[in-house]
């Protein structure tokens, strides 16, 4: 089974979703997630091998980088 989870990273500030295994809590699928801007709406796909992690990435974690874009 699949299952479909929406992140609306509505509050200004950017969600950070990973793919983690149930059983390890190792990344699983090469990696599988990433970060949601503020502002933005991602689907991220679940199924029964993996599990989602989700994190509201707060004001102080983020750090800006050469461009001076905000990055988590």
């Amino acid at each position: 089974m699949t299952t479909t989870v929406k992140v609306e990273a509505n509050h200004g500030w950017p969600v950070k979703v990973k793919g983690v295994d149930p059983k390890t809590g190792e990344p699983t699928m090469g990696n599988y997630g990433g970060t949601v801007p503020a502002g933005e709406t991602r689907d991220f796909i679940c199924h029964s091998h993996m599990d989602l992690v989700i994190h509201e990435i707060q004001p102080d974690e983020l750090t800006a980088d050469a461009d001076g874009a905000a990055e988590a």
